[in-house]
């Protein structure tokens, strides 16, 4: 029978503080912990699986600890599935503290017996020399699948894929000092990261959700367009005739979107937006909020730039512009995120 075996240490180490989900609030992401346990449960879902490992103490009691790792969805993109951690395994993880004292982590690594690191969330970075060293757990291609991506793709129209090596593609909103008007850094001020509508399976507003790191597919839809966005099965609908909204009144957290395309590009002009955050980390926007995005497709098609510009005159004493791109992996598939419910 294993015996769970206590490797635990607290040190500081220089992070990504990119707060996401229940993530926010819960864990200190500045604050790595080391442990070594037998899995002892699996639950495995949206928007974080989370498993039990009985960990030894300094006293030879056992403890267990709840594990939260990153989505199914970013997961599966780093070649992780449902079956890659089991009951009676042995692992050994890295991942932020418990801000409440509690056995818990939120696993930002974990090393394999065979001397490979797998990255569990989208921001993480090789912790253990093995990994910096570019032994890390990678995804194969599903041949299958890719051949019906090709099948598929015709120009915008396709699945894209976050890339989370290079910062210039990921993330597109990490938080931080926005040039705020004097009424929403006071909004800011009073923002509680434990109490967060995002902690859970609310979905994220625009342009919050732009900045994803899970596929999103762009398709036809008659004339007009449909974002589909993996997480939280997210739909926007572009219309391309330059139509307004039915109801003026009426202001929704995808807001109401118009686009056209300019020499190849895609322009999507979005209003009618109804008050939330521009990022996880409490940054208000109000309903005076527009945003104008541009989906440009290089020309080898395998790679689709993203330029966001905020202006919200009531939030921000400027224009915000930020930017990303997805790259094209024909085997990802837009998958059912199901937030919630074990897959």
């Amino acid at each position: 029978m294993l015996r769970p075996t206590l490797f635990i240490f607290a040190f500081i180490i220089p992070l990504l503080t990119n707060g996401h989900h229940s993530s926010a609030g819960l864990f200190d992401h500045d604050n790595m912990v080391e442990i070594q346990g037998v899995i002892t449960s699996v639950r495995w879902r949206n928007p974080h699986p989370e498993y039990t490992a009985a960990v030894e103490d300094e006293n030879g009691n056992t403890v267990d600890w709840r594990i939260e790792t990153g989505s199914v969805s970013t997961l599966r993109l780093r070649g992780v599935d449902r079956d890659f951690i089991q009951v009676g395994d042995r692992v050994r993880l890295a991942g932020a503290s418990s801000l409440r004292g509690l056995p818990e982590m939120f696993a930002e690594n974990m090393l394999l017996d065979d001397g490979r690191e797998v990255l569990l969330r989208a921001v993480s970075k090789p912790f253990w020399p093995a990994g910096v060293a570019g032994n890390l757990y990678q995804r194969e291609t599903d041949e299958e699948q890719a051949s019906v991506g090709r099948e598929g793709a015709e120009g915008i129209f396709r699945v894209w894929t976050p890339i989370f090596d290079d910062p210039e593609g990921y993330p597109l909103l990490s938080g931080g000092d926005y040039p705020m008007t004097t009424e929403a850094s006071a909004l800011k001020a009073q923002w509680d990261p434990q109490s967060s509508p995002y902690n859970a399976c609310n979905p994220k507003p625009m342009p919050y959700i732009m900045g994803s790191a899970y596929p999103i597919e762009i398709e036809p839809i008659g004339d007009d367009l449909l974002i589909k966005i993996e997480e939280f099965d997210l739909e926007r609908i572009v219309r391309m005739n330059n139509s307004t909204p039915p109801n003026p009144q009426t202001y929704t957290h995808l807001g109401y979107s118009n686009g056209r395309w300019d020499n190849g590009v895609l322009i999507v002009e979005t209003e009618k937006l109804q008050e939330g955050h521009l990022h996880g980390d409490g940054t208000p926007t109000s309903r005076a909020l527009q945003l104008v995005e541009r989906f440009e497709l290089n020309e080898a098609q395998g790679r689709l730039y993203y330029t966001l510009s905020v202006t919200d005159p009531v939030s921000f004493t400027e224009e915000l512009e930020f930017k990303r791109y997805w790259v094209w992996q024909p085997d990802i598939q837009i998958q059912p995120f199901d937030c919630g419910n074990l897959l």
